[in-house]
C-alpha cells in the first residue's frame, strides 16, 4: 500500500471517483489515516483495531475542505494513540454531540415550561395559577429577559442578578418574590431526575440571598376597619355569583383564599356543619377542618339549591362546577386607572368600584386606603382573637398548625370553640352589614358600650 505525506495541495488535486466508486490515500506520517474519495466527497478517516477487536474500524476524522491536512492529522494521531490503550476513538466525539444535543435543547424558556407543567401537581399547591402567571410575566418575556433562550446550564447568577434588578426598579416587592421563585425554579431543577436530563452540574442561585440583593418585603399590617368591611360586604352582595359569595365566604370563614376558590361540594358536610380542606393542599400537611358558623351554612345550603342538578363539585365555578374561579384580579381597579382617578369602564374592577361607591356614602369625604384580598382574611384573624379570649384557638380557626412539642402532644382540634367564634364573628359581620353594629362592639371594649358611636 503506497503511502504519501499528505498536504492540502495534494488532497485538492485529487480526483475524484467514478460513480459507485472509491479509492483512499493514506498518510505516511500517521499510520493508518487516510483521505476516502468518492465522486462527489473527500473524508479524512482513520482505520484501527480497538482494544482485542480482530477487525479494524473506520472512524471519519472529517471532511476536507471543512477540516485541513494539518487538522486531521493531529486529530487521528490523538484517536490512533486512544485506541492503543483500548478506548474507543468514536465514544468522545458521540458523547460530546450529545452533550451540545442536551445543551442545545435545555434552554432556559423550555426547562421552565416544563416547571410550569409540574407546578400543579406539586404538594401545598395554593397558589398555582397565580406562580404560573407570575413565572410567565417575569421571566418568559423574551423584551425583558436577554438569556431566555440561553442554555440553563450556561444561565449564571449575574444574569439573574441583571433581571432582578430590572423588576426591583419598577416593583421592589415582586423583585423579592421573584428572586424567592427562581430560585425554587432551580431548585426543582437540580433535582436528580432533573438535573441528568438538562445537563445542570450546579445551581448558580446557591449562594444568592434576598438580603445581599438589598430585597426586603415589608409585613403587611393592614386590617380593614368597620365601614370598609361595610363597604366590602356590599359589593360581595353586589357581585353576582360566583365571584360575591366566594368572596363572602373568603371573610366568613377567614381561610385562605386559594382555598375558598377551591371549596368543593364533597368536602362539605351540612350535618356536622364542617368544611374540610384536604391536607397538602394548604399550608399544612393535614387536612384542615373547619367548623361553619349558621349564616355560613345557610349560604351554602343556598347556593346548592340553586344550582342546577348536573353542576359540578366546585363549589364557586364559572364553567358549571369543573373547574374553579380564579381571575380575582379582574374585579379590582388597575393601579394606574386608579391613579387618575378614572373608571376602569366595562366589567374590570367591577368589586371596587361597588366597595368605592359604598365606602363613600358609610364615610363621606374619606378614602379607602389600599387593600388586597388577604387584608380580609387578616380582618377575620384580628377580630377573633378578642372574641375566643385565646390565641390558640384563633390560629387554629384560620388554619395556623400549633409548633414544637405542643405539635405532637395536643392534638385537640377546638372544634366547639372555634364554631362559636365563627359564629359571633357572623353575627358581627351581619350587625355591620345592617348598619347596626356599635363601635363598642367592633372594637370589643365594653368600656365603649354606654353612649358608643355607631
Amino acid at each position: 500500500m503506497n503511502k504519501v505525506h499528505l498536504t492540502d495541495d495534494l488532497v485538492e488535486q485529487l480526483p475524484f471517483a467514478s460513480a459507485g466508486d472509491r479509492y483512499e490515500v493514506y498518510d505516511a506520517s500517521v499510520p493508518n489515516l487516510a483521505v476516502r474519495v468518492g465522486p462527489r466527497t473527500k473524508t479524512f478517516i482513520l482505520r484501527r483495531r480497538v482494544g482485542r477487536s480482530r477487525n479494524s474500524m473506520r472512524v471519519k476524522v472529517g471532511a476536507y475542505p471543512e477540516m485541513k491536512t494539518v487538522a486531521a492529522r493531529e486529530q487521528a494521531g490523538d484517536w490512533d494513540n486512544q485506541a492503543r490503550h483500548g478506548l474507543d476513538p468514536t465514544a468522545a466525539p458521540a458523547a460530546k454531540a450529545a452533550a451540545e444535543l442536551m445543551e442545545a435543547r435545555s434552554t432556559f424558556r423550555s426547562v421552565l415550561e416544563d416547571y410550569i407543567v409540574y407546578i400543579p401537581s406539586r404538594n401545598r399547591n395554593l397558589n398555582a395559577a397565580g406562580d404560573i402567571a407570575f413565572l410567565r410575566r417575569n421571566f418568559l418575556n423574551a423584551k425583558s429577559n436577554p438569556w431566555l433562550d440561553k442554555p440553563i446550564s450556561k444561565v449564571t447568577a449575574a444574569d439573574v442578578v441583571s433581571l432582578i434588578k430590572q423588576i426591583q426598579h419598577r416593583a421592589p416587592a415582586q423583585a423579592y418574590h421573584a428572586l424567592t421563585q427562581i430560585k425554587v425554579f432551580f431548585g426543582w431543577a437540580m433535582h436528580p431526575d432533573n438535573a441528568d436530563r438538562i445537563g445542570l452540574q450546579s445551581n448558580p442561585l446557591a449562594a444568592l440571598r434576598h438580603m445581599k440583593l438589598g430585597l426586603r418585603i415589608k409585613a403587611r399590617t393592614r386590617v380593614l376597619e368597620r365601614e370598609e368591611v361595610a363597604a366590602y360586604l356590599a359589593a360581595c352582595t353586589a357581585t353576582p355569583y360566583p365571584y360575591g359569595p366566594c368572596l363572602r365566604t373568603l371573610i366568613e370563614t377567614a381561610q385562605r383564599r386559594g382555598a375558598v376558590r377551591k371549596m368543593r361540594w364533597p368536602q362539605i358536610n351540612f350535618d356536622r356543619k364542617v368544611w374540610v380542606i384536604p391536607g397538602k393542599t394548604s399550608k399544612i400537611e393535614d387536612a384542615h377542618q373547619v367548623p361553619l358558623s349558621d349564616r355560613m351554612v345557610a349560604l351554602l345550603r343556598s347556593l346548592r339549591d340553586a344550582l342546577p342538578p348536573e353542576h359540578g363539585p366546585y363549589v364557586f365555578s364559572a364553567t358549571g362546577g369543573q373547574k374553579p374561579i380564579d381571575n380575582f384580579g379582574a374585579l379590582k381597579i388597575v393601579k394606574s386607572v386608579k391613579a387618575q382617578g378614572a373608571d376602569a369602564g366595562g366589567r374590570r374592577g367591577r368589586f371596587e368600584r361597588h366597595m368605592l361607591a359604598s365606602f363613600e356614602a358609610l364615610a363621606p369625604g374619606q378614602e379607602l386606603e389600599d387593600w388586597v384580598w388577604h387584608d380580609a382574611r387578616r380582618t377575620a384573624r384580628t377580630h377573633l382573637e378578642p372574641i375566643t379570649g385565646r390565641t390558640e384557638v384563633a390560629e387554629a380557626a384560620i388554619g395556623h398548625g400549633p409548633q414544637g412539642i405542643v405539635r405532637v402532644y395536643n392534638l385537640y382540634k377546638y372544634r366547639s370553640e372555634i364554631r362559636r367564634a365563627f359564629n359571633v364573628w357572623s353575627e358581627l359581620l351581619h350587625k355591620v352589614e345592617l348598619g347596626t353594629c356599635t363601635l363598642a362592639e367592633w372594637e370589643h371594649d365594653t368600656d365603649l358600650v354606654e353612649g358608643a358611636d355607631r
